[in-house]
């Protein structure tokens, strides 16, 4: 497609999104209801409405296998991070779980009070010690109330730090004691961060099968890179070797996207 029509099909986009979400303000109340149940359904039509959004005016459509490796809730999502697409429509795909959020979105006035909502946990990026625990516990509430618990391991969606696994999501996935998750996607072909632009074309979300609980961090983030379709990492949870390839070979020797 023509970048011209690439930009006014994104600007229509746009201009229909807040379009949509005008529509939904007579809901706003629900915000600041303790029982984050009462707006869920408010939340799931929004984005059920703006995935219809980017179909018809974007062109972009989403798959996605695996769904038959869920294992039942409780569960750690670990999954690979490419754009704020994952961040919007993974709750339609896995039950709405709790996930890690950078701690500045808690400040927006509208994403800040939608995240704490839903019950979603404030990261510090800084390194603040007694805020990691805090959130790591925050994490073990929401899996002893049942809800899974969803982290991105590279914790960042450019592209130079994509194919990292930083070593908090072992430390994370030995404290919760549950089956982790691996997902790999594409999504940044569709929706790249940086941009407004939105390209057309399928994002492919596949679900790896979980890693049982009870490995020790280093096998686990072994278990975990491979099964995410990355290289083999010699360092335990440091970043993938410069110049890596985005698309990998899985456990069943099939290519997985990224």
């Amino acid at each position: 497609m023509k970048g011209s029509a690439i930009v006014v099909r994104s600007v229509v986009f746009h201009v229909a999104a807040m379009a949509l979400l005008v529509v939904f303000v007579p809901f706003a109340p629900l915000l600041f209801v303790a029982d984050r149940r009462a707006l869920a359904p408010v939340v799931v039509a929004y984005l059920r409405g703006l995935g219809w959004l980017l179909r018809v005016i974007c062109g972009i459509d989403h798959r996605i296998e695996g769904l038959e490796h869920l294992p039942q809730k409780p569960y750690l999502l670990a999954s690979r991070h490419e754009s704020a697409w994952e961040v919007l429509f993974f709750r339609l795909f896995f039950d709405d779980p709790v996930a890690f959020a950078k701690q500045e979105i808690f400040s927006y006035p509208l994403g800040g009070r939608l995240a704490r909502n839903g019950g979603h946990i404030a990261i510090d990026r800084g390194g603040d010690l007694a805020g990691l625990r805090a959130a790591f516990e925050g994490a073990r509430r929401a899996v002893a109330g049942g809800r899974s618990v969803l982290i991105f391991p590279s914790g960042t969606r450019h592209v130079e730090g994509r194919d990292r696994i930083q070593n908090g999501v072992a430390a994370l996935y030995d404290l919760l004691d549950v089956p982790c998750v691996p997902v790999v996607l594409d999504s940044g072909r569709c929706w790249p961060p940086g941009t407004w632009l939105k390209y057309p074309g399928t994002i492919h979300v596949r679900i790896g099968e979980p890693i049982a609980p009870g490995l020790d961090r280093r096998s686990f983030l072994t278990v975990l890179r491979r099964r995410s379709g990355l290289p083999a990492d010699d360092a335990g949870g440091a970043g993938a070797a410069e110049g890596a390839p985005s698309t990998a070979t899985g456990d069943d020797g099939r290519p997985t996207p990224g």
